[in-house]
């Protein structure tokens, strides 16, 4: 496993995470298996959050054997202090542990969310408040808008973003490169969401809209992941070889075991690889645009 650095503390995180969503609504035994799989390998980046149905009740138990040579990650997708507040301990709780490695704020997507986020009553009060408790040891959030994940950024001075980086989204959306460059600027860690995606999959679901009228293909993706072996281990390559820490992988166990096999040999991509991806591309629905 290839590691690299989380630039406000130093800790060492693998390049591939593990999402809990990977987890909602699979049986204990199976829970436990899985995360054993992914620390065995060399995982030590573990994310998930309240949003991922009962994510954080399975990885919980499965994690405590590891907890403490792992970096866990979770989000709340509250605004205000109170409810957030709620949201952590419960999160805590389910977790099954007295702090976290990284908090974020889930997915940021308007300037109302930025409004209510930077009050005097709103989330980031309560994560400055944590974080200075020990209780969370790094501010985050997930980026949905990148206008408003720039002004975030130049507004506070975060530990990481977590954004979508994926290549159709990338060449198709326009959707990346500004969170990126920004990010770079403020000395912010990159991780990365969707490297193992390839399109939406209707106009009605672009930039992450659930739409009741279109068939998922996989139940854990709002949009349709890659299944061509050739185009997914590209498509990893050309994540990793942007500036960042670490890529989560779909949410799907067969596809993020995958990624994982994918990663554990990573080598930068090439120009020829980077024409093919960039004519994959072509004539596809970005999962995210500006």
């Amino acid at each position: 496993m290839f590691y690299r650095k989380f630039l406000s503390t130093g800790d060492n995180l693998s390049i591939i995470g593990f999402g809990g969503i990977v987890l909602k609504d699979e049986t204990s035994f199976d829970a436990s298996k899985y995360v054993s799989y992914a620390y065995d390998n060399g995982v030590n980046y573990f994310d998930v959050a309240p949003a991922y149905g009962n994510a954080e009740e399975k990885l919980g138990p499965a994690l405590y054997p590891y907890r403490k040579n792992v970096f866990l990650a979770c989000k709340t997708g509250k605004r205000n202090y109170s409810d957030a507040k709620k949201e952590l301990l419960q999160s805590l709780r389910n977790l099954k542990t007295d702090y976290l490695d990284l908090y974020q704020m889930h997915s940021v997507s308007s300037e109302e969310d930025f409004q209510n986020i930077i009050k005097n009553d709103g989330v980031l009060q309560l994560l400055i408040e944590m974080k200075e408790k020990g209780i969370i040891r790094n501010i985050g959030f997930s980026a949905h808008s990148s206008k408003i994940g720039v002004k975030l950024l130049d507004y506070f001075d975060f530990d990481s973003i977590l954004f979508p980086l994926n290549f159709t989204t990338w060449y198709q959306g326009g959707f990346g490169k500004d969170l990126l460059n920004k990010s770079i600027e403020t000395n912010t860690t990159r991780l990365g969401l969707k490297p193992g995606a390839s399109n939406a999959l209707s106009l009605d679901t672009i930039n992450c809209k659930p739409s009741k009228n279109v068939k998922r293909i996989r139940d854990k993706c709002w949009y349709a992941p890659l299944e061509d072996d050739e185009i997914l281990k590209i498509a990893y390559k050309w994540a990793l070889s942007q500036s960042v820490t670490s890529v989560l992988p779909p949410g799907e166990f067969d596809l993020w075991k995958k990624a994982l096999e994918i990663v554990m040999d990573f080598k930068p991509i090439n120009d020829e690889e980077l024409k093919i991806l960039k004519d994959s591309s072509e004539n596809k629905l970005p999962l995210f645009t500006l």
